[in-house]
């Protein structure tokens, strides 16, 4: 039985055609998820929503030829999930240009992964289509997991998420051939659910950086580690830097442009630990560059922090500066830690509760 948005898109489309037209032919059959009950968290669902549409979103690039916008996913009143992105139409095998071209018909296509199938009827035309999925498990796979030496066993939902996220024997080939060490059907699983695939992996590899472990990918992955990222830092002259590098840079806010900012204000090669103290303590490219304008050109990283800590703006070191003596930053620091500066004696902080005894 159909379910109601496939409904509303057979008027849809029926709609472009004119009313002279017969009809189009009745649909063909959906296997019928039970309405009686929802299925869990960790529950394969009777039946998945497929939809071929536009984008959703206002900036994206023009779909490379020979794609469309495909979504598949499923809910229920305890949970759902949704996988899109651009795929091959051939991947949908059994859809065709011409049909999705038409002005509306009946469709039937499989999705074929190493982990499983999803047979998909619905109807399609003008561009777009939706319809309904049945997911049939791969009963080799596991066999095929244990053969390449993956350990631990694979629950049924587990290999489900597998033929969800496409995680299959290629993400393995992959792995072996750029040396990762061999992964548990968890880290699989886990590798699929957060965004940490077959074409992810790819890109990491192909700007020559590699994780060691899909533990360790998946933990950058979640962090923001981007291969754009990576470039950019090395672009910034960070070549080396491990997985943990990136993940602390990345959590702290520390971009190409940050260290390009320092560096034109004199500071090159700080380590990335130095990077992230400046950031952290507030130490900005402006604060930098005032400092030098001022002769303070060689300040350390760790007197930067301790300047912004302490509260010494540039500002304040200019009144403190007025006499002509060139006070350290240390000079500077214990003098903001005693008040405000006095124009008329800078050497002397105001404090109007501590009347002048001399």
């Amino acid at each position: 039985m159909l379910n109601a948005a496939t409904l509303a898109v057979t008027g849809l489309l029926a709609l472009a055609a004119p009313a002279a037209q017969p009809a189009l032919p009745a649909l063909p059959a959906m296997p019928a998820a039970p309405s009686a009950r929802t299925w869990g968290p960790e529950e394969i669902p009777a039946a998945l929503d497929w939809s071929i549409g536009a984008r959703d979103w206002s900036d994206a690039k023009p779909a490379p030829a020979g794609t469309v916008q495909f979504q598949l996913g499923y809910h229920s009143e305890h949970h759902s999930s949704m996988w899109g992105q651009d795929v091959p139409l051939a991947t949908l095998s059994g859809l065709t240009e011409g049909q999705l071209a038409a002005e509306g018909q009946p469709v039937s296509f499989a999705i074929r992964r190493d982990a499983g199938d999803f047979r998909c009827k619905g109807v399609a035309g003008q561009g777009k289509g939706l319809g309904t999925c049945v997911y049939a498990a791969n009963p080799a796979f596991a066999g095929g997991l244990a053969r390449r030496g993956v350990a631990g066993a694979l629950e049924p939902y587990q290999q489900f998420q597998l033929t969800m996220s496409d995680i299959g024997f290629a993400y393995l080939d992959e792995l072996k051939r750029e040396a990762y060490a061999t992964p548990t059907a968890e880290d699989l699983v886990r590798a699929g659910t957060h965004g940490a695939g077959l074409k992810q992996l790819l890109a990491m590899n192909a700007i020559g950086y590699r994780f060691g472990d899909v533990a360790t990918f998946v933990h950058a992955r979640d962090h923001g580690v981007s291969p754009r990222y990576i470039e950019a830092l090395k672009a910034a002259g960070y070549t080396r830097l491990t997985a943990a590098d990136l993940v602390r840079l990345r959590d702290h806010g520390i971009s190409a442009a940050y260290i390009g900012e320092l560096r034109d204000a004199g500071y090159t090669g700080l380590a990335a630990e130095d990077l992230v103290h400046l950031r952290d303590h507030g130490v900005s490219a402006s604060f930098v560059a005032e400092l030098r304008a001022m002769g303070y050109d060689r300040v350390a990283p760790g007197d930067l922090a301790r300047l912004r800590d302490h509260g010494v703006s540039a500002g304040f070191i200019r009144t403190a500066n007025q006499s002509g003596a060139r006070l350290t930053p240390e000079d500077l620091i214990r003098l903001r830690d005693r008040g405000p500066v006095r124009p008329d004696r800078p050497d002397r902080p105001d404090r109007p509760d501590r009347p002048d005894r001399n």
